[in-house]
């Protein structure tokens, strides 16, 4: 992959912190027990189901709090892309000067350290791993109680696209994260 293509393909990751709302408006905010007179379906659950299900939402909201919080990296790939392209800029130019410098700043600011960013991108992997986990955990909670009608309603809420697209993001990232360390090399 040439680097303006894998620049295009950083612009074009999905922004998190609009998933994440998106997520929580069709899925979290149906499962509360306070926000969910429009399925009244879950108005019939039984005290017990319900205390569960509002302590693992309340886990599920740490969670996905973690995930949005991490969901910054975004940004620092694109910094990376631009500085690329100007670091090899720079070498075509025979810039050394400038060429040190953007050197430097990859690898020793404080902000745009590659390898924290390595890790940042792990967290944020990890914290969307964990978050699907907690997702299908509470979806097979509700559906223990509801009809299969209910469940189906229920799952056609486009909260499924938005977690696939957590997912993916994750995925890509990494991917991206790596190509970016080999045009670096």
């Amino acid at each position: 992959m040439d680097l303006r293509q894998l620049k295009q393909n950083v612009h074009a990751l999905p922004n998190v912190q609009e998933n994440v709302e998106k997520f929580q408006q069709h899925w979290i905010k149906p499962l509360r027990s306070n926000t969910n007179s429009h399925l009244p379906f879950l108005q019939r659950l039984q005290p017990s189901t319900k205390k569960e299900l509002n302590q693992k939402i309340t886990l599920f909201y740490d969670t996905l709090g973690s995930v949005q919080q991490r969901g910054a990296v975004h940004e620092k790939l694109k910094s990376y892309a631009h500085y690329l392209v100007e670091l090899k800029l720079a070498t075509l130019r025979d810039d050394t000067a400038k060429a040190t410098m953007l050197t430097n700043h990859l690898l020793k600011d404080e902000m745009m350290n590659v390898s924290q960013t390595l890790i940042e991108v792990q967290a944020f992997s990890d914290a969307v791993t964990l978050l699907s986990e907690q997702y299908h955990e509470l979806n097979g909670l509700v559906q223990q109680h509801l009809s299969l009608e209910e469940t189906l309603f229920l799952m056609d809420l486009p909260h499924k696209m938005y977690l696939a697209t957590l997912v993916k993001t994750a995925r890509d990232q990494k991917r991206l994260l790596v190509d970016l360390g080999r045009h670096f090399v």
